[in-house]
């Protein structure tokens, strides 16, 4: 299926998310005998270039290579590249030469003579679309960049891991605590995902798995939540429109995001601010505070206001939340740590199918 389409009743909401797995897949299977594209080519059609890397790993963990010719995907240099079917490498280089490629030196000749381009393959422009619709919604964050409540007592954080494949599984963690201290709720979700990581479409990859398990803890509680924290960036966004803002907007609910890196923006080093143990930075877009970098010795995050919170708001919750000796708060490491050992247990359990059925 191209659109696969997820509902949260109680949220009162439907998110449709494109399965790039099947999309890439099934545009290899129309690329013509004697042509060839490149990763660059497909992420182009796609409708942004930066996709590239994402298609390589698509094309990577293709587990059909008999139905989907993935070895008709090379470099944008010409190189050949690798091949994760039976034979590896020189079954690919045989693959094409057996269509009338000519190769010399691992390397396409003439690769413009083969290439089956962007207007040949009549690709919708998926990310595009994307992209314009994260532009519109920024538009409705701004109007929601203020401050909403006095006090932040409930917070819920959340954090995705992942055990690779086709599809990826997504396990994520939905964690509220009362007053940054007392743990009253954990909610895990373990769901399949098809849409790779690519930069500026978090969203796409890991809403889904969290309004799965945030769908669940509201569901058990009792209460408001007061703001919750993603693992992920707000309006310090290429778009203004990180997954911070994506789910606050959809929720209704203040939201946070706490990234470890920069998509945008530059810190103002010049204006270092001390609070306690840590020390703080404005980010700037332009001229305009849009979040801050919070340092704890060596380690540091990057916070901006999701939606429904002034980023006042956001720098005091950052500057109050319980910090140890990790690399994140704590409240940001519970629902890492929970992730990462369903992911691990997850793998073994694959493994040790995976054994048995050998």
């Amino acid at each position: 299926m191209t659109i696969l389409t997820y509902v949260f009743p109680k949220f009162g909401i439907t998110f449709d998310v494109p399965n790039l797995y099947s999309i890439v897949y099934e545009m290899l299977r129309k690329i013509p005998s004697g042509k060839i594209t490149t990763y660059g080519e497909i992420a182009r059609a796609l409708g942004d270039i930066r996709a590239a890397r994402a298609v390589g790993r698509i094309v990577a963990l293709n587990k059909w290579p008999d139905i989907i010719p993935c070895y008709k995907v090379i470099h944008s240099d010409s190189r050949i590249g690798k091949y994760s079917g039976p034979g590896g490498y020189e079954r690919k280089k045989e693959l094409l030469m057996n269509e009338g490629i000519d190769i010399a030196n691992d390397k396409v000749v003439r690769l413009e003579r083969f290439l089956w381009r962007l207007s040949d393959m009549k690709m919708f422009p998926f990310l595009k679309s994307l992209q314009r619709m994260q532009s519109y919604l920024s538009d409705l964050v701004k109007e929601t960049l203020h401050t909403t409540k006095s006090r932040f007592n409930r917070i819920v954080s959340c954090d995705v891991a992942y055990v690779e494949g086709v599809p990826d599984i997504a396990i994520s963690a939905c964690v509220l605590s009362e007053n940054m201290v007392k743990i009253s709720g954990i909610s895990v979700a373990v769901i399949p995902v098809f849409f790779p990581y690519i930069a500026g479409y978090l969203a796409f990859r890991e809403l889904t798995p969290i309004l799965y398990a945030l769908h669940s803890l509201i569901n058990s509680t009792t209460g408001d939540i007061d703001c919750i924290l993603i693992d992920g960036h707000g309006i310090l966004h290429p778009r203004r429109f990180g997954i911070a803002s994506h789910i606050g907007l959809l929720l209704n609910i203040p939201t946070v995001g706490v990234a470890k890196e920069l998509l945008v923006g530059r810190v103002n080093y010049a204006s270092r601010k001390v609070c306690g143990d840590r020390e703080y930075y404005p980010v700037l877009l332009g001229n305009n505070v849009m979040g801050y970098c919070i340092r704890k010795n060596n380690h540091r995050i990057f916070v901006s206001p999701g939606a429904n919170i002034g980023i006042d708001d956001v720098l005091k919750i950052a500057l109050s939340l319980p910090w140890g000796k990790r690399k994140e708060p704590n409240l940001l490491m519970l629902p890492h740590d929970i992730v990462t050992i369903l992911r691990k247990r997850i793998q073994n359990f694959l493994k040790m199918r995976a054994k048995e059925n050998q």
